[in-house]
């Protein structure tokens, strides 16, 4: 017992060293107990750009566009936002990972144009908040995970246009879309874990009402129009 004790020292000594060597080259070691399964909660930031496009209903009617031929214009916008997150993942068949997660932000993403076909006209939106239910597809290597997601977004705009600097209405819309992105999650503590991630969102038409204003000689009028933003976020969560 005691040679074979002897005998294996070497190999035991030799793998720990070869161990060490691993990681004081830096490379990634995965600590014990770390797991995606459960459930976490978290916090997010991050920043939005997209645009807003502006569409007579019907075509013809001739005040976003001025010629009356249908065209349609487009209110560029940025902004920050800054909201939570709830989930839930399961880890399966080694490095897999799949979860759901709802999320939810308040937005000061917004802008103003001049409307390009009809240039008495200023054209402002903004997203109120942002929300999005979705599920994720992910490969973890060692506590870092690489993954996918889409599913359903909602995002409440305000609208609103002056002509001539006399204001034609302020109306409000929730919309509902979808959304789709990709990031990365690093589990750096048994219950923690920090993210990035880039998401896209696309709502399609809606009729918004503007009541018009006399003062402008504007009657009331509908306009169609649709949404789409994309977003950069980093966040923490704390995983049960």
């Amino acid at each position: 017992m005691t040679m074979r004790l002897l005998a294996g020292a070497p190999m035991a000594l030799l793998a720990a060293g070869d161990a060490a060597t691993a990681a004081d080259l830096g490379f990634p070691t995965k600590a014990a107990g770390m797991s995606w399964t459960g459930c976490h909660v978290g916090i997010q930031g991050g920043l939005g750009a997209g645009h807003n496009t502006w569409r007579d209903q019907p075509a013809a009617a001739g005040f976003v566009d001025a010629n009356a031929v249908g065209e349609t214009a487009n209110t560029d916008m940025s902004g920050g936002l800054v909201g939570g997150q709830v989930g839930c993942d399961m880890q399966f068949s080694g490095a897999w990972v799949a979860g759901i997660q709802g999320m939810m932000a308040a937005s000061d993403i917004a802008g103003t144009n001049m409307d390009q076909f009809n240039d008495t006209w200023s054209l402002r939106t903004g997203v109120s908040w942002l929300a999005a239910g979705t599920g994720r597809l992910g490969f973890a290597v060692n506590n870092v995970l690489l993954y996918g997601r889409a599913g359903g977004a909602w995002a409440h705009d305000r609208f609103e246009i002056e002509n001539a600097d006399v204001n034609l209405g302020t109306p409000q819309a929730t919309r509902l879309g979808w959304t789709a992105g990709a990031g990365m999650e690093w589990l750096f503590a048994p219950n923690w874990s920090a993210f990035l991630e880039v998401d896209y969102y696309g709502f399609s038409g809606t009729n918004v009402a503007f009541p018009g204003n006399a003062a402008a000689a504007t009657p009331s009028f509908i306009a169609n129009t649709s949404l789409s933003l994309e977003t950069f976020q980093v966040g923490v969560n704390y995983r049960f």
